[in-house]
C-alpha cells in the first residue's frame, strides 16, 4: 500500500492534474469551474416539459401516450461549448476515472432525491446499449460504465440485458428522423426475459435529446414484463 501511495505521488508530481476547462493545476475540474456546474433542482414532464417534481408525465394531457418509460430524472441541461460538454467528451473518449466518479456521484444524488418510495426494491440497473460496430470504434460503452458503477455505489443489481442493431448515428439525424430511425432496433437478450419480469428498472444513459433511444429501450423492457422504468440520465440536450 505504501509503495502504491509513493507511485501515485510521483505520477502526480510528474504529470500534475489540470482543469479540463481553464487548465489550472488543481484537478480534472478546479473548484471554481466545478461550482459553475448547476445541478437541476427540479424535474419536468419528459414530453411537454412542464415542471414535475419527480420527472413523471403530466396526467390528463396524454403526455405519456407514446412513451414506454414511467419517469425521467436528469442531472444537468446540456448545451454545446460548455464545461459539461467538455466533461462528457473527456469521459466518452478518454475514460477519465475521476470524471466517472464525479458523474456517478451526481447520478446517485439526483436519483435518491427524485425517485419514489420503493424504487430501491426489486431493482435492476440497465445501461442503454451500443451496437457492436460502435463499440469497435469507441472501445467501450460509456453508459455501461456509468450504470455498473452506479449500481455498485447503491448496492443494486446490474445487468447488461439489451442489445442493439446498427442503425444510422442518431446525432447526425434531424429530430423527426431520430424518432423513426431506432424503431424496432433494440431488444432484450432472450436469456434475461424471465429474470426481468416484474422488476423495477433504472435505465441509465448519458445524454438524451428526443428520448427516442431510451424510449425504444423501454419498449423492449416492457415487452419483457418489467414493472416500472425510471430513466436516469446525466443531461438532456
Amino acid at each position: 500500500m505504501w509503495i502504491l501511495y509513493c507511485v501515485c505521488m510521483i505520477l502526480d508530481f510528474l504529470f500534475p492534474k489540470r482543469c479540463i476547462n481553464c487548465e489550472k493545476f488543481e484537478d480534472f475540474l478546479c473548484n471554481e469551474c466545478k461550482s459553475s456546474l448547476k445541478i437541476i433542482g427540479f424535474q419536468r414532464c419528459p414530453n411537454c416539459k412542464r415542471k414535475s417534481f419527480c420527472g413523471k408525465f403530466c396526467y390528463g394531457r396524454f403526455c405519456e401516450k407514446t412513451f414506454f418509460f414511467d419517469q425521467l430524472i436528469l442531472c444537468f441541461l446540456y448545451s454545446k461549448n460548455t464545461i459539461l460538454q467538455k466533461l462528457v467528451v473527456n469521459f466518452k473518449y478518454k475514460f477519465l476515472k475521476a470524471i466517472n466518479v464525479f458523474f456517478v456521484n451526481v447520478l446517485r444524488y439526483q436519483f435518491l432525491k427524485f425517485s419514489e418510495n420503493g424504487m430501491l426494491e426489486n431493482v435492476v440497473v440497465v445501461p442503454v446499449p451500443m451496437s457492436k460496430q460502435k463499440i469497435r470504434i469507441r472501445g467501450e460503452n460509456h453508459a455501461k460504465i456509468l450504470a455498473y458503477n452506479f449500481a455498485k455505489k447503491l448496492n443494486l443489481k446490474f445487468c447488461d440485458v439489451l442489445w442493439r442493431e446498427n442503425r444510422e448515428d442518431q446525432a447526425k439525424l434531424k429530430r423527426n428522423d431520430r424518432l423513426t430511425n431506432l424503431k424496432n432496433s433494440i431488444f432484450v437478450n432472450e436469456k434475461y426475459e424471465s429474470f426481468l419480469e416484474n422488476k423495477n428498472i433504472i435505465l441509465i444513459d448519458d445524454i438524451v435529446t428526443t428520448c427516442s433511444t431510451v424510449n425504444e429501450c423501454s419498449r423492449a423492457l416492457k415487452m419483457a414484463k418489467t414493472k416500472y422504468i425510471c430513466v436516469l440520465a446525466l443531461a438532456r440536450g
